[in-house]
């Protein structure tokens, strides 16, 4: 009985051989234009920082002319007439009567805007109780109308009852921007004015007393300030929560003798007041009260300030930790391992050599199922840290279609090429040759697929300009 000899595979179809290479050449063109606007964004950092230090070297002279005075007005930011995303005319008395939070950017921007923004959205998400605004000013408002605003806002996630954006007439912003934050401003011009980068402007968010008073500045993209900014948020409500359920008790109350102090028993020699150990714990927990419900009397507590700064270090707020952050590259790295071991493993089975061929696929798959386990990892990491399972995709224009669709073909596909692969591999080992090359045939160009858009969808995510 004579064998019949094996018949050689067939090429991959013309059309997936060549949908895969535009993949891989979107894939070059968007690493390309990552390094191209990389540089731009350091210039403008360059430039930044460059502005920050000649605005703080004129706020170190302010200081030491009077040094007693607050670094920002006495009388608060000067009046203003903007005009909010709904169209609603905004002013400072619109403002006054409860802290706000301003942060300065611009929707082109292909710097560090989408950080600060999304560190807006953070606040909102983890404040959503406490009774204060967020407030966007754009220094672009010649492109940044109502309507452009407003598309930008949803996209952020912006709740409109908390979270303002506002534009108007550039020198009034300028102006209010340089002499009421005191905060760097500038339209850029000349061979630094390029796409994306149309305006020199802080990353500093500036927290307003409910008086219209600056109170203090917070750098966006140091989560160590943000961390600190929303502890400050904490109290500003919790203080006027407090003041406002005095007034009310003190308007309700009849007029009454003043009652005697009650002596108490002085505290036991080696007794330790928890009110020190349970203050912190207190604290985090504040922004829950009902602003109407008058708060008890109590003895005044003296805290360490090492002792809340450690808890509060312990567990920041809607952070997730280093090794989480990390895992989108490592993953990406594996879809790209994969990638390459699939067409070395093609090569081997179109010479013929079934067993280096075997291997190479084997290891393949090892390699994309560790990639499923860092994968769940990272999402459930995520979720568990930062309250979201996924990250939100910041490219505007054509670029949000494309991406979509690479997402979408992605996912679908992503779940049919682990029992693809699991059925082709058990053909293989079980030498069902014919049945297995059939099957190949399918899940080959599949897996390909998946691995090629992984890298790629990484890419668009997290490294296009705006994704940082």
């Amino acid at each position: 009985m004579t064998e019949t000899p094996n018949k050689p595979p067939r090429r991959i179809p013309l059309i997936l051989t060549i949908s895969l290479w535009v993949l891989v050449a979107v894939s070059a063109f968007a690493t390309w234009q990552l390094k191209k606007q990389s540089d731009l964004a350091l210039e403008q950092r360059k430039a930044e920082q460059a502005a920050q230090a000649e605005a703080e070297e004129n706020t170190e002279e302010t200081e030491e002319i009077s040094v007693k005075g607050p670094i920002w007005p006495k009388e608060g930011i000067e009046d203003f007439t903007l005009t909010e995303r709904s169209g609603k005319t905004i002013t400072k008395k619109d403002l006054l009567g409860k802290p706000w939070v301003a942060c300065f950017v611009f929707t082109r921007c292909a710097g560090p805007c989408p950080r600060v923004s999304g560190q807006f959205y953070q606040l909102q998400k983890d404040l959503k109780d406490l009774d204060f605004r967020l407030v966007t000013i754009t220094v672009d408002p010649n492109h940044d109308t109502p309507e452009v605003l407003s598309q930008y806002a949803e996209l952020m996630g912006a709740d409109p009852e908390k979270w303002l954006f506002l534009t108007g007439d550039q020198k009034e912003i300028f102006h209010l921007i340089e002499k009421s934050f005191l905060m760097p401003v500038e339209e850029n011009v000349g061979p630094a004015r390029k796409p994306g980068f149309e305006v020199i402007h802080t990353t500093n968010v500036m927290l307003v007393g409910p008086d219209g008073r600056v109170l203090q500045k917070f750098n966006a993209v140091n989560d160590a300030e943000m961390a600190e900014l929303r502890r400050e948020v904490r109290k500003l409500v919790k203080t006027k929560s407090k003041d406002k359920a005095d007034s009310k008790k003190k308007a309700e109350a009849p007029a009454k003798e003043e009652p005697k102090p009650v002596a108490k028993p002085p505290a036991k020699a080696g007794m330790i007041s928890l009110s020190t150990l349970l203050f912190p714990l207190l604290l985090a927990q504040s922004e829950t009260e009902s602003e109407s419900a008058p708060a008890a009397p109590t003895e005044p507590v003296v805290v360490e300030t090492e002792t809340v700064e450690a808890v509060t270090k312990a567990a920041p707020a809607g952070q997730a930790p280093d090794w989480v952050l990390q895992l989108p590259t490592v993953n990406a790295a594996l879809n790209g391992l994969a990638t390459i071991l699939l067409i070395v493993g093609y090569g081997f089975i179109r010479k013929g050599e079934r067993e280096k061929h075997k291997k190479t696929m084997l290891t393949a798959f090892g390699v994309s199922i560790l990639f499923l386990v860092f994968y769940l990892i990272y999402h459930f990491a995520l979720q568990s840290y930062t309250g979201d399972a996924s990250r939100k995709f910041q490219g505007e224009g054509l670029i949000r279609p494309v991406y979509y669709f690479i997402l979408f073909s992605h996912v679908v596909l992503a779940a049919l090429v682990p029992i693809l692969a699991l059925v082709t591999i058990r053909r293989g080992l079980k030498q069902q040759w014919d049945a297995h090359r059939r099957i190949a045939k399918i899940t080959f160009p599949f897996w390909l697929y998946v691995s090629i858009t992984g890298v790629i969808i990484y890419f668009m995510l997290y490294h296009l300009p705006g994704a940082a």
